[in-house]
């Protein structure tokens, strides 16, 4: 009878490990199919979203190609984890207690906060904990060793100079003043005719939100950049001239060019940080698989 009883758990026990088999070994951690499912659900969730594609069984079905793909990334992910928890990156139970508290508090019951982490992919509390506390982990042990990551000033202005997205044709230096009928165009131009500075009857007048406060500040821009109408009054302007009012779906425009800036780069110091993301960026993930190395990783996709 005891011998019955042993084959019965050896066999619930194999049942068990074939419904949810183990994908990946990371290290010591195995990683099951239901783990897999719960990330790859959140990913495909979250790369419909940015796609703007609905969340339907068919567009679900496109992302499978990426299943085997997304369990090695996965499997990376979880090697890196095993890197912060041993570096002490990983939060304490407070901390990410209080995260939680903050998410509870946004939702009027618990019933309405279990229902929007299920929307969500997330199955319970519980998940969202585990997931919280490692994306924690992770921020905190990149942020750690991004603060290593310093772009030499030579190499940034190599690049500046042999990277074609800093260079730029005429810049179109303008301001505006946006008024809802003729009207109002015609009586902001009389104030100007009078000498009234262009930024003072925009700040008074002007009807567009992103500018008036800046007195009309469009920036410099180049050509391709504003409606055809626009465009077309201010290149027939010549540096510190105001057009007559010009027509567009907006309403009525009064356009001073300030001045134009010749074809050349984007100043060096405007462009530094666009310049520095990409490279920190491979370095981080260059840092990132060696810190890794070490642990020994064994993907089983046929599993999956």
């Amino acid at each position: 009878m005891r011998a019955f009883f042993l084959a019965l758990a050896l066999a619930s026990g194999l049942a068990l490990a074939q419904e949810d088999p183990v994908v990946a070994q990371v290290g010591e951690e195995a990683l099951t199919k239901s783990q897999f499912e719960l990330r790859f659900g959140l990913f495909a969730k979250s790369a419909l979203r940015a796609l703007g594609l609905p969340d339907t069984p068919e567009t679900q079905a496109l992302l499978a190609q990426y299943r085997a793909p997304y369990l090695e990334a996965l499997a990376e992910e979880r090697a890196l984890l095993q890197v912060a928890r041993a570096k002490g990156f990983f939060p304490l139970p407070d901390s990410v207690e209080a995260r939680v508290e903050e998410l509870r508090a946004a939702f009027p019951e618990e019933g309405a906060l279990e229902g929007a982490l299920r929307e969500a992919g997330v199955p319970d509390l519980e998940a969202y904990r585990t997931l919280l506390a490692e994306a924690l982990a992770l921020e905190a042990l990149e942020a750690h060793y991004r603060e290593g990551l310093v772009v030499s000033p030579a190499a940034l202005k190599l690049l500046w100079l042999l990277s074609p997205a800093y260079r730029h044709g005429a810049l179109y230096c303008a301001r505006h003043i946006l008024l809802p009928t003729l009207e109002a165009a015609k009586e902001a131009m009389g104030r100007l005719e009078r000498g009234e500075a262009f930024p003072e009857v925009a700040q008074a007048l002007s009807q567009d939100p992103g500018s008036k406060d800046s007195g009309g500040d469009l920036g410099c821009e180049p050509v391709g950049t504003y409606l055809p109408a626009f465009e077309k009054a201010l290149l027939a302007l010549k540096p510190g001239e105001v057009s007559p009012p010009v027509r567009t779906e907006y309403g009525y425009h009064l356009i001073l060019l300030e001045r134009v800036v010749p074809p050349g780069r984007y100043p060096l110091e405007e462009v530094a940080k666009d310049l520095e993301a990409p490279v920190q960026d491979l370095a981080w993930e260059k840092l990132a698989k060696a810190l890794i190395r070490k642990v020994p990783i064994r993907l089983f996709p046929e599993r999956l």
